[in-house]
């Protein structure tokens, strides 16, 4: 018999599973098997501005009555052995940290009001996306494949979270780029001469407006041939007001022309660096938070294109 505050390894691994939230399974079995759900992948290259627009959109679709997945990387070698202490103050405190981050299990993040009309769901699962490599080049992507499959059965919506640099074609069925743009450009600030530099503000066109939102925020892809749904600007600042009547309608109209529309520009705020810090609660922070107007347009904006 154990002594009085000590416990053993099933009620540790009990009391864990129990503060996480509930199990994938049981939200398995509460949805319908009959969905046919999308996967989609949004990619970014400033993850510290941008990070939390994914979540945010995410949870916009869930309010407007979507069944959402959010599927993150979970890498169980990553095991805190703390756990295995013999000193009962260093186990509770690893038993805390893990508490605090979900290991490969599923939270239910935020549900609409039990009602007829509404099915609206977010929930956020962290699964292994990968098994041991059986040879120094090659890696098996089975469990992340495995969970997209069953994810698309029970939910209108998958997000792959995490890697947003590199496009996961082969198991992505849409790709969004999020772009850390002040919206459309309207002007470049061109440098010139030994220090002190030189600064001069040119007036872009709308073509050059459009291309400039390409160069900037499709490099860090390498080029790799993508088809994208389309792009979405979020910054900390409002976008400015268009140098003439029609400009933007322009840049849209070149964007479209060029496969990459825009679909809505998103302001930040405060969703962006104070979640961003504690990103073990970043969709339970989001969800409780109320959406930017932009959020919404640009959620609705994506689902009115699938």
């Amino acid at each position: 018999m154990t002594k009085s505050g000590a416990s053993g390894p099933k009620a540790r691994a009990r009391k864990a599973q129990q503060a996480t939230g509930v199990r994938y399974t049981q939200v398995r079995h509460a949805a319908s098997p009959s969905r046919h759900g999308r996967t989609v992948q949004f990619l970014l290259e400033d993850q510290y501005d941008l990070g939390t627009l994914a979540v945010q959109l995410a949870a916009a679709w869930a309010r407007q009555g979507m069944r959402v997945l959010l599927v993150h990387e979970y890498k169980p070698y990553r095991a805190d052995m703390a756990l295995y202490s013999r000193r009962a103050r260093e186990r509770k405190a690893a038993e805390q940290r893990q508490q605090e981050w979900p290991g490969h299990r599923s939270t239910l993040v935020w549900r609409a009001a039990p009602s007829p009309a509404a099915d609206g769901l977010l929930v956020e699962q962290h699964v292994p996306w990968s098994m041991p490599p059986a040879a120094p080049i090659t890696t098996d992507h089975t469990p992340l494949r495995d969970a997209l499959q069953q994810g698309r059965r029970h939910f209108d919506t998958v997000v792959l979270m995490g890697r947003p640099t590199w496009p996961h074609r082969e198991l992505v069925d849409h790709f969004i780029v999020l772009a850390a743009s002040n919206g459309a450009p309207i002007t470049e600030t061109l440098t010139h001469g030994a220090l002190p530099e030189e600064c001069r503000v040119r007036p872009l066109t709308a073509e050059q407006s459009a291309a400039l939102l390409r160069e900037r925020h499709l490099n860090f892809l390498y080029h790799r041939p993508s088809t994208f749904l389309g792009m979405i600007t979020g910054s900390r600042q409002q976008p400015a007001a268009e140098p003439e009547p029609g400009f933007i309608r322009a840049v849209e109209a070149n964007m479209s022309a060029t496969g990459i529309p825009l679909l809505g520009h998103i302001h930040v705020g405060d969703h962006g660096l104070a979640a961003h810090v504690q990103r073990r609660d970043q969709a339970a922070l989001v969800a409780a938070s109320p959406l930017d107007p932009g959020v919404e347009h640009a959620a609705q904006a994506i689902a009115d294109r699938w």
